[in-house]
């Protein structure tokens, strides 16, 4: 508490990758002066692929990690909510995109 009190500001948890910018306490991702609030599984799934930017991240890990190890969702559950986040990364001109690796998962890059 010292510590904060001699910073002033208290900084929120922030998760960066390309133009994106993730607040991790409101479930905000802003891009520039575009912002838009996320569902918790949005906010999952972004997260995980935010903190492993370029990385190929397996269906298999995002339902693991999103929905939990004794979960009933499957491919179906992670390509919906991979199709809604492409939409409000559209949505918000970001230049990251979500990239599908046939056979390996998905990732996230900066387009060129």
């Amino acid at each position: 508490r010292a510590l904060t009190r001699r910073q002033g500001e208290v900084q929120f948890e922030r998760l960066k990758a390309g133009d994106l910018d993730l607040n991790l306490e409101s479930y905000e991702l802003t891009c520039g002066k575009k912002s838009i609030q996320l569902s918790f599984k949005e906010f999952s799934i972004l997260k995980i692929l935010m903190s492993n930017p370029g990385a190929v991240v397996s269906k298999e890990t995002l339902i693991e990690k999103a929905w939990g190890i004794s979960s009933s969702a499957g491919d179906n559950n992670v390509e919906a909510f991979i199709s809604f986040l492409r939409k409000k990364l559209s949505h918000l001109d970001s230049k990251s995109k979500i990239e599908t690796i046939r056979r390996a998962g998905y990732r996230l890059a900066e387009e060129e």
